[in-house]
């Protein structure tokens, strides 16, 4: 079920539906390229026949870069913190007398 259809009232067949309440599930396994898949579920309400369900909002793969719904985003080497900081003491003392 696609996101044009959780959207559709299954009842009346309006698209006329409010999320009403979300939440995050997230998968405790990556995928192969070593994501995470956050899954963004809801309850929806029909404001045309009252009636509630259920349903996917969206999805998130976040890892290397982040996809949402298919759409990748990579970010780029200068965007992203340094991956271990390197400390020369001989510098620290020096600052420190």
């Amino acid at each position: 079920m696609g996101e044009k259809e959780a959207r559709k009232c299954p009842k009346c067949g309006s698209k006329d539906v409010e999320v009403v309440k979300t939440w995050n599930l997230t998968s405790p396994l990556p995928d192969k390229y070593g994501r995470l898949t956050v899954t963004v579920m809801g309850v929806m309400k029909c404001r045309n026949c009252g009636y509630s369900w259920k349903g996917v909002v969206s999805k998130l793969k976040i890892g290397e870069g982040v996809e949402v719904e298919g759409v990748r985003e990579v970010f780029k080497e200068e965007e992203r913190p340094p991956k271990e900081i390197v400390l020369d003491m001989d510098e620290i003392r020096r600052e420190s007398e």
